[in-house]
């Protein structure tokens, strides 16, 4: 501690005497003056991990809030749709056609007399589920390329990146719709590895972008000095650091495939015709548009609801793991 400047209670001058520490209270000196000094505490600032932060902003944003009770209702929905009709979906009677909105049919029939409401519950099921599981598939299958490319490099990054350039150039329902035209059988499954297969690439650049920026980093370059493996490397230390935008991306691509299922069913080549589906729905309404547009647009309001919701939610999972703002 530096010495401290003490004014003496009776001498003219100024006397410099060593500093005392004393954990009772104040420093003093003999024959001079009580001096107090302030008292400094040291505070500590908790740093948060990069999915801490997006979590602590995330949850300060209203439209997080508005899309995650959409979704949370809507998964409920496709869990469990017997909850919200009692009715079969395949029960259909055709002098029930277009019947108006009433006790029985709270939002009307098609012209086929199925319930237009159990329709839209029972659909829910097929396009949640065909967009999930095209979601967490494409991730996957285009964080495997994306890293393997950035992080070895040369000749692999070379040839990784022009298999992704050729299927980035195909479109994903132009793609979808020849490959449905080949599969001998249409179901859940099949449309989603369909999916997968060409709507991997928009991942895998990202994947390899955020590749290549963690392997410039000083804690990989430690671990292989330290004689560490690549796979060792690789999930230690470069995919816990390229989760951010990846979670991004999956949240993103919900919305987009599940509207890619509904553009695939409307055209007739998406799910078959036994399973309930938005896109079908929407095909079956529009013969009838004038007569009763609501059989085309509940459907469509179901369809809009749902991809905006997963939408809102990517927005605000993207501002969430953006750059960090400086906050008073």
């Amino acid at each position: 501690m530096s010495d401290l400047l003490i004014i003496d209670a009776v001498a003219a001058e100024p006397i410099v005497e060593p500093a005392v520490e004393s954990s009772a209270g104040p420093i003093s000196a003999p024959g001079s003056r009580t001096v107090e000094l302030p008292l400094i505490r040291e505070t500590t600032v908790k740093s948060r991990s990069t999915l801490g932060e997006a979590w602590y902003r995330l949850r300060r944003l209203w439209s997080f809030w508005f899309s995650a009770v959409i979704v949370t209702f809507l998964l409920l929905v496709a869990a469990w749709p017997s909850l919200f009709s009692t009715r079969d979906p395949h029960y259909c009677l055709l002098q029930d056609s277009r019947a108006p909105m009433g006790p029985e049919f709270p939002l009307g029939a098609d012209f086929q007399g199925c319930d237009i409401f159990t329709t839209i519950v029972y659909g829910t099921r097929a396009s949640i589920t065909v967009g999930l599981l095209a979601a967490l598939g494409t991730t996957l299958l285009g964080t495997v390329f994306g890293v393997v490319a950035g992080y070895f490099g040369g000749l692999v990054d070379a040839v990784v990146s022009r298999i992704t350039d050729i299927f980035f150039a195909i479109p994903l329902i132009l793609g979808a719709v020849v490959a449905m035209q080949v599969v001998e059988k249409r179901n859940v499954l099949t449309l989603t590895a369909i999916l997968m297969f060409f709507g991997w690439t928009g991942t895998a650049r990202i994947a390899r972008s955020a590749t290549i920026e963690a392997t410039t980093k000083d804690y990989v370059a430690a671990a292989r000095t330290l004689g560490a493996s690549n796979l060792r490397i690789l999930l230690t230390h470069v995919l816990p650091n390229i989760l951010a935008p990846l979670i991004v991306v999956v949240t993103m691509a919900i919305g987009g495939l599940i509207a890619a299922e509904a553009s695939l069913s409307y055209l007739s080549i998406g799910l078959p015709p036994d399973v309930p589906s938005w896109g079908k729905a929407i095909a079956d309404g529009q013969t009838v548009l004038k007569a009763n547009p609501g059989i085309l647009l509940w459907p469509a309001g179901a369809l809009t609801v749902t991809v905006f919701a997963f939408l809102t939610m990517g927005e605000a999972v993207r501002g969430a793991f953006g750059p960090r703002v400086a906050r008073r």
